[in-house]
């Protein structure tokens, strides 16, 4: 597992590692503002195929201080379910067509201020 991380020129420092996830966190606009990354893993049975496999979850927050002086946090997350039985080419396909289409910003204008 890579320690630090870099993502939009957010540079990721790891804060710890445990068997099944890690957080790393950036802390360059301030201590109290900080950018966090946290990623974990979990065994699954898909309850349809009976295929077993991996589960990540991932969550990038952003902390800040709103307009009252308030702490809020804004979040990200992200599901990848990888089949054991799955290529290596299959899964860098549907994360290619994953990033696609939360990099739009069709997806942001039409799919975020618009689905309920």
């Amino acid at each position: 597992m890579n320690a630090d991380l870099t993502f939009n020129t957010i540079a990721f420092k790891k804060s710890f590692d445990e068997k099944d996830g890690s957080e790393r966190q950036s802390t360059t606009r301030a201590i109290n503002t900080p950018d966090k990354l946290i990623i974990k893993s979990q065994g699954y049975v898909d309850s349809v195929t009976k295929v077993s496999g991996t589960r990540y979850t991932g969550r990038v927050d952003r902390h800040d201080i709103d307009a009252n002086l308030q702490p809020i946090i804004t979040s990200a997350y992200f599901v990848i379910a990888v089949p054991i039985t799955a290529t290596q080419a299959q899964v860098d396909n549907v994360i290619a067509t994953f990033k696609a289409v939360v990099a739009d910003a069709n997806f942001v204008t039409n799919v975020l201020n618009n689905e309920k």
